[in-house]
């Protein structure tokens, strides 16, 4: 997350270490329509409760007078010129000066005023807590039926199932956390995608994630949101499956994979009646594919995780440790090797069997039966062999980069 190109600070004087406990950041894009009143509900929040803190408009480029009532309802203004959901927010982030930020739309949508469990709970320890609308309660017209039944609930299952996140709602925008902790997160997704970014993220580092209820209601403007349904849809689902590569990858792979080989070992002995229906040497064909696709996305699976591990997208876990320190590029190269030769083999018997038949015409179904588990392994021995070295490359320790 870096201020230097997000965010354009104002001067005030940096207050003394401590005085700020929490910060309350709002994106902002043209929302003069609603700006005040989130203002007016956060200070009274503040004031209410005793806390030491401060409202920060995180401001995108509005031109409908927003700015002007920011400033004229004490809240700081920080100006963002990198247009985006995720930079604006970003930017308030790492302008804040309290130790706790909690982060909401500026549409009124979300109760500024029911902060109190989120900083109780950051208070006892946590470091993110994500408020729950399904629990809290969804107002009529609140949430589009669509996002309500299936966008939500799918995309908060797929990040449990994904990264073991303990929230049941994912992209609640109303979420208060420490601000050190984000900060080290480093955040960088400029759209809506960072609601994600940051919950996937905090799983990954191990974070103390906590849940409190929240609410929801009909937001207060008369234009259109600035979501998209669709095209934000994909890009939370696209940033979830980016970072989960054993379910992007490994596992459907691991299951063709498997099948694969299982299916083309079983008719390379004959054909195989299921129900009256006859599978044989054709079946092998797509039994083959389903094989070699298979262990191609295996083979990504383990160069994504490596190059994740490199770049710092998550830390490297036991098993792929245990992976790495058996898998060296000498022994890729020894089992490829070992499957290309039993490949060629394959294709030489089945030469043999064709000479003998006087380089005539044969039963095709028979030599399939030979020819088709011969490709099979000279293409996954050349694959194993190829993985094995661009994972080495991946391990390659850092160095200096050359200039030209």
């Amino acid at each position: 997350m870096s201020a230097v190109r997000l965010a354009q600070f104002d001067h005030e004087p940096e207050p003394p270490a401590g005085r700020v406990e929490l910060s309350i950041v709002m994106p902002c894009l043209n929302e003069a329509e609603t700006l005040g009143i989130c203002i007016k509900k956060a200070r009274a929040f503040l004031d209410r409760h005793g806390i030491a803190g401060e409202v920060i408009v995180a401001d995108n480029g509005s031109t409908d007078g927003s700015q002007q009532i920011a400033n004229a309802l004490g809240a700081r203004i920080v100006a963002i010129p990198v247009r985006g959901y995720g930079a604006a927010l970003a930017g308030g982030i790492e302008a804040a000066r309290g130790q706790y930020v909690a982060m909401g739309d500026a549409d009124d949508s979300y109760d500024f005023g029911s902060l109190l469990p989120f900083v109780e709970r950051l208070r006892e320890g946590a470091d993110l807590v994500m408020g729950n609308r399904f629990q809290g309660g969804i107002a009529p017209g609140a949430m589009p039926v669509l996002h309500r039944f299936l966008g939500n609930p799918v995309l908060s299952l797929l990040g449990r199932a994904f990264f073991g996140t303990p929230v049941g709602d994912f992209h609640c925008g109303l979420r208060a956390f420490r601000r050190d902790r984000a900060l080290a997160l480093g955040l960088t997704a400029p759209g809506m995608e960072f609601a994600s970014e940051m919950v996937v993220k905090a799983s990954i580092a191990r974070l103390v994630i906590a849940e409190v209820p929240t609410t929801l209601v009909p937001d207060g403007r008369s234009r259109p949101p600035h979501l998209r349904t669709w095209r934000d849809g994909w890009r939370h689902l696209r940033f979830l499956l980016l970072y989960a590569p054993r379910f992007l990858f490994f596992y459907p792979g691991m299951a063709l994979l498997l099948t694969g080989l299982a299916v083309t070992a079983q008719l390379a002995t004959g054909d195989v009646s299921v129900n009256g229906v006859e599978f044989g040497a054709h079946t092998m064909i797509f039994a083959t594919m389903a094989a070699l696709i298979g262990a191609q996305m295996v083979g990504l699976a383990v160069l994504a995780r490596l190059f994740g591990i490199r770049t710092g997208m998550w830390p490297e876990s036991r098993a792929m440790a245990r992976v790495r320190g058996w898998f060296t590029v000498e022994r890729g190269c020894i089992l490829g090797g070992l499957s290309l030769l039993a490949g060629l083999g394959g294709g030489v018997a089945a030469t043999l069997v064709w000479a003998q038949a006087g380089f005539g015409p044969l039963v095709p179904g028979e030599l399939m039966r030979l020819t088709i588990p011969s490709m099979l392994l000279g293409c996954l021995g050349v694959q194993v062999a190829a993985t094995s070295f661009f994972a080495g490359l991946l391990d390659q320790p850092q160095g200096i980069r050359p200039t030209a």
